[in-house]
């Protein structure tokens, strides 16, 4: 019983069994206790004829004889009725039962009736005529079930409750094989294209006519096929762009010591230091492969802490000291914050990141800016420089490996920014770049409390385009 179908069947068969046990029960508990309320009823109503006919004879005679009472009482009895007589010293006068006068069939069978009668401690009611005790009686009748009328009723009754049952029972058997095979078909051709999805398809469509959950299921499964096609598409230019930015170096370094193994390239000091470099650029772009795929990974978590803020921005300040001056752009920092919450290391690698970034597209003479402050629940670090992107640029600018137009002209592996979105979506947080008139900002924005351990949902970086120029 492991399909959709056997199990949806199977709760509807036992739901429908469970409301006809109970339907049934109520049912005879209905027709028990009518019957019991019939027989009360037919009783006090046969005491209510008998004893005002026993005070009557009684009145009329003085007395009480098996005549007289059989001569009044017979005329309102039946078949299924019972009616026993005693004097005050609970001898016989009349006994009557199934349309027979037991009076007549002799000693033997009074002394039965009596002896049953003693038995059942049935209580026998007294009968007064004034303060005068004139005699006990029981009556009654023989049961509902012993009238003819009443036993056709209740067959009638039975028989048409047992073909409501069945058919009910059928009625319900079909609904829920159709209803039953209805959801389990469309859950079949939910898990039919999963299984295509899985096995590599990318334009798999499911069904959406059906009940709101597996329409759900129906559209979560779409918008993971979409991001799967955006993985692979992703992973094929990752892998692409891995391979042109090895291969490069790697094709230099190659050529050069087969010409000094060959002779006609002679390995001095500054071919040497060329040579070396590029195989500092190989190291940076393996590293930086690396720090991102672990920033990347599910198993990376951060470790925020609160910072201080001014401590945090004379780090970042003494880091591009140098450069600053040796290049001639003015480097500021503002601050709006005391202290904020973030794991240290990591932020300070991304904004360290944006920053690099800016300095490179900044010529001499520029400037390069770096300010904090918060807006609504969020810690902003918005770097700002002189410059100008194209804003057909600027949504691959965190793509891997991308270095904008002219990139091969600099230094750097192209994961510089790519790192720094992780390292931001880490801490629960965006990232925005927008370019107004001749400035770029980069806005870095991360709760004010980022979740413990950095298991927040990645947010998609933001790229909003303002262009003054």
């Amino acid at each position: 019983m492991k399909t959709l179908f056997a199990q949806t069947f199977t709760a509807f068969l036992l739901s429908l069994s469970l409301l006809l046990l109970v339907v049934i029960s109520l049912f005879l508990f209905g027709i028990r206790r009518s019957i019991q309320d019939w027989n009360v009823y037919r009783d006090r109503s046969l005491q209510g004829v008998i004893v005002p006919q026993l005070q009557r004879l009684y009145r009329r005679d003085n007395e009480l004889t098996n005549d007289t009472v059989e001569a009044a009482l017979t005329q309102f009895l039946t078949d299924n009725h019972y009616v026993y007589v005693l004097d005050p010293d609970r001898e016989p006068l009349f006994m009557y039962s199934r349309g027979e006068n037991i009076m007549l069939e002799g000693e033997e069978a009074i002394e039965r009736v009596l002896v049953n009668l003693e038995r059942s401690r049935e209580m026998q009611r007294a009968v007064f005529d004034g303060e005068q005790l004139i005699a006990y009686i029981s009556s009654g009748t023989t049961g509902f079930r012993s009238d003819v009328a009443n036993l056709r009723f209740l067959r009638s009754m039975f028989t048409t409750v047992g073909i409501g049952v069945t058919v009910s029972l059928v009625v319900a058997l079909v609904a829920a094989f159709v209803f039953s095979s209805y959801v389990s078909n469309q859950a079949r051709g939910l898990a039919s294209g999963l299984r295509r999805l899985a096995s590599g398809e990318r334009h798999v469509s499911f069904p959406r006519r059906s009940s709101r959950e597996l329409r759900t299921i129906a559209a979560s499964a779409e918008t993971l096929q979409s991001r799967l096609e955006q993985e692979e598409q992703l992973r094929r230019q990752w892998a692409e762009d891995v391979a042109h930015d090895l291969r490069t170096p790697i094709a230099a370094l190659k050529t050069q010591f087969e010409g000094m193994l060959e002779g006609y390239i002679k390995p001095d000091s500054k071919r040497l230091e060329a040579l070396f470099s590029e195989l500092l650029r190989l190291e940076g772009l393996v590293n930086d492969l690396r720090e991102l795929n672990r920033m990347e990974s599910p198993e990376m978590t951060i470790e925020p802490k609160e910072i201080d803020a001014d401590e945090f921005l004379c780090e970042i300040a003494g880091t591009f000291e140098l450069i600053s001056t040796q290049r001639s752009i003015q480097f500021v920092t503002n601050n709006a914050l005391d202290t904020f919450v973030a794991d240290k290391r990591l932020l300070a690698r991304g904004v360290g990141n944006v920053i690099q970034n800016a300095f490179q597209h900044v010529e001499s003479g520029g400037w390069v800016s770096l300010d904090v402050y918060p807006r609504d629940g969020y810690t902003v670090f918005e770097v700002s420089n002189a410059g100008y992107v194209d804003p057909e640029e600027i949504p691959r600018l965190f793509d891997r490996l991308y270095r904008g137009r002219g990139g091969s002209k600099r230094h750097g592996s192209g994961l510089g920014l790519s790192i720094t979105k992780a390292i931001v979506e880490l801490h629960g947080g965006t990232v925005q770049m927008q370019q107004q008139d001749h400035t770029t900002r980069v806005l870095l924005q991360i709760p004010r409390t980022p979740p413990a351990g950095g298991k927040a949902a990645p947010a998609d970086a933001r790229y909003v385009v303002v262009d003054r120029r």
